[in-house]
């Protein structure tokens, strides 16, 4: 029959030179699962490619939304600027009212499109605080492990602009206002 057999026969025992690929496949650090390094935790193993970091998207967009509110301020405080510049009627009451004079100068800013310089100011405040709370998701984001860093670098760096540049701005007009430049 079958004498010729160089194997000894196993009877309910498994060799482990003839397992099967898939157990050794599934196991990231080989046949046997207890073999990982001694300081590590099992979700640091990466198994296929890595996903985009959902926070850091977040800022990214955010990022783009604060730059659209700027842009909107922008456009808006011009708009203010070119009715008031342009309506000769409005440059003779303005050149009449007091400055002390609060609620004069409250009637002439109503009459003169003060609506588009409210909602400019808020978008700029509004423009301010997403971008706040983008750079602190970027900033999370950007150390997140087993993640894609790409938007939450693109993120945190367009929100620290949206944050500085104006606080940079405001320095160097103040500056220029001691040195008399102005």
């Amino acid at each position: 029959m079958d004498n010729e057999r160089k194997e000894p026969i196993s009877l309910g025992k498994t060799d482990s030179s003839h397992s099967s690929d898939s157990f050794e496949n599934n196991q990231p650090y080989g046949r046997d699962p207890y073999s990982r390094p001694a300081f590590s935790d099992s979700d640091s193993v990466v198994v296929g490619p890595l996903k985009h970091s959902g926070l850091g998207i977040a800022s990214f967009v955010l990022a783009l939304i604060s730059v659209v509110l700027i842009i909107v301020t922008i456009a808006l405080g011009a708009t203010f600027v070119s009715e008031v510049a342009n309506d000769e009627a409005a440059q003779q009451r303005w050149a009449q009212v007091d400055p002390e004079d609060e609620a004069a100068v409250m009637e002439m800013m109503q009459e003169s499109g003060f609506a588009s310089l409210l909602v400019a100011g808020l978008a700029g405040i509004g423009a301010f605080g997403i971008a706040f709370i983008g750079l602190i998701l970027g900033i999370i984001g950007a150390f997140s492990k087993n993640r894609r860093k790409v938007f939450s670098i693109i993120g945190l760096s367009l929100n620290a602009l949206m944050l500085f540049a104006p606080i940079l701005l405001f320095i160097i007009g103040i500056a220029q206002g001691f040195s008399g430049t102005v």
